[in-house]
């Protein structure tokens, strides 16, 4: 793909990653919940990342369109069927989501930028090592990621978020789960009495504390519930090592800062 190529991105996570390649200016659309960095916000939109308009997304005849994640694997496979070159990731590890940078870097042919950037990152995750490091695997503070409050929704091996939890130096409460996402039974987590608890959507916050069951659990009760950008917890871009680093923070608060 050479320098001139326009793209689309119907994804947050692949238009976070193309902007941190240094690439934004071959930004021909995006979609509506394409909101970092700020310079995005003025690129035309595609519709929602649930719903994009594939038929102007077509009309639009790209030379590229970025597709992430399970929900847009049938939309990826009807763009290929146009004729529409696509890239489509879906990293179910930290480790697999940096590696997705270089890849796509590959592809918009600036892969010294692609490998610069995933360089960086990794040192900083190296540094989250150290921070965590020593603490015995038994020990380390137990967490719950809510992703959705009804039906309950948390995270299990095979998602990123959940690989994100063990870098931070934490124990993931439904590291059983069947699935990377799924349905839980409230009563089974709050019977495992996780020591943190984080997700994005604020109105969660108080629904704990209300609830006698959830303000009987260790998180709730000594006020190690946290909140954090959806843009953090919910993407696997660049700023996935910014999660790690937070996580941990908020984890071992007794210690110096990474």
């Amino acid at each position: 793909m050479n320098g001139s190529g326009r793209i689309i991105s119907l994804a947050p996570t692949q238009t976070e990653i193309i902007a941190a390649l240094g690439q934004i200016g071959r930004l021909a659309g995006v979609s509506e919940n394409c909101d970092f960095p700020e310079a995005v916000k003025g690129i035309p939109s595609f519709g929602s990342w649930y719903a994009p308009d594939l038929n102007r997304v077509i009309d639009a005849r790209p030379d590229l369109v970025c597709t992430f994640g399970s929900h847009q694997e049938e939309m990826k496979d009807m763009l290929s069927e146009s004729g529409i070159r696509v890239y489509h990731s879906d990293p179910g590890t930290v480790t697999a989501s940096l590696a997705t940078f270089v890849e796509l870097s590959d592809i918009l042919g600036c892969g010294s930028s692609g490998r610069s950037l995933v360089e960086g990152l990794n040192g900083r995750l190296a540094g989250v090592g150290r921070f965590v490091g020593g603490t015995d695997p038994a020990r380390r503070p137990s967490v719950l990621r809510i992703m959705h409050w009804d039906p309950l929704i948390t995270v299990g091996p095979g998602s990123f978020q959940h690989d994100a939890i063990e870098w931070a130096g934490g124990r993931n409460i439904m590291s059983h789960g069947p699935a990377p996402y799924f349905v839980c039974d409230p009563a089974d987590v709050q019977a495992r009495n996780p020591d943190l608890i984080f997700f994005c959507e604020p109105f969660i916050k108080p629904l704990l504390k209300e609830d006698p069951c959830w303000r009987e659990v260790r998180a709730v009760r000594e006020g190690r519930v946290h909140i954090f950008d959806c843009g953090l917890t919910c993407r696997s871009g660049p700023r996935i090592v910014d999660m790690v680093e937070q996580l941990a923070a908020a984890l071992y608060t007794e210690r110096t800062r990474i």
